[in-house]
């Protein structure tokens, strides 16, 4: 498949599109539950009609209010040839990450995910990107790495918030599935029945600036604390 060098909304940057959110594009994310793990512990979810609203709350007023904007910022800087603020972003994704598992699953994440995009795809705007960070001492946190890959392999906008939205939410349903006796027609129907969300959320993401980012989900937060004194997990986070 060709890779293309500028930003192009062709048929090969929607193959790309594919590519990149795809749940096997290797970023560990099937490793870490968000604190979803606690509450499954703890009895909290016990259902599929549960487990798909903690996931959906997961999305709309964690992701979407927080690295969503993330995302959206990272990308217009990115487009605009204007990554010198990228150190600053990083450090209100980190600092919104109260729980230490959940910041260290971002980091985990977006280092994974910028070292496949650097190697597979050759992205310069990656390598600045890194360069930069490790100037710093700072990590590369997903939702970063996602907006400056998505500029520069092309997408718009709208398909790279929205895809990393999707693959945010399908990635934790799935992690979800594994932990409770959640089949794959749940799992497909909970995504199917998200697209309005979906839309709601990539909303939100777009039209507020870093300086509203936030995290509006303390159950989870507390959760993802939580989560390192279980008796047994699965998961990381």
């Amino acid at each position: 498949m060709k890779t293309p060098n500028t930003r192009s909304n062709g048929s090969d940057s929607f193959l790309l599109l594919l590519q990149v959110s795809n749940s096997s594009f290797p970023t560990g994310s099937f490793s870490h539950s968000y604190g979803l793990e606690t509450l499954i512990f703890e009895g909290a979810i016990h259902s599929p009609a549960s487990a798909e609203q903690w996931c959906r709350n997961w999305l709309r007023f964690g992701v979407a209010c927080g690295d969503g904007i993330a995302v959206v910022a990272a990308f217009r800087r990115t487009l605009y040839s204007n990554m010198d603020g990228m150190g600053k972003l990083v450090q209100l994704v980190e600092a919104l990450k109260i729980g230490r598992e959940s910041r260290d699953a971002s980091a985990k994440t977006g280092a994974a995910f910028l070292t496949a995009c650097r190697d597979v795809f050759k992205i310069p705007e990656i390598d600045r990107l890194d360069t930069s960070l490790k100037a710093l001492g700072m990590r590369p946190h997903h939702a970063v790495v996602y907006g400056v890959a998505g500029a520069g392999l092309g997408f718009t906008e709208q398909q790279t918030i929205e895809t990393y939205l999707w693959s945010s939410l399908s990635n934790i349903v799935s992690v979800v599935g594994r932990l409770l006796p959640l089949g794959q027609t749940d799992i497909q129907r909970i995504l199917k029945e998200a697209a309005p969300l979906i839309d709601q959320s990539a909303e939100i993401a777009r039209s507020r600036d870093e300086a509203h980012m936030c995290s509006m989900n303390a159950a989870l937060d507390a959760a993802s604390m939580r989560h390192e004194r279980l008796r047994t997990r699965l998961c990381i986070s």
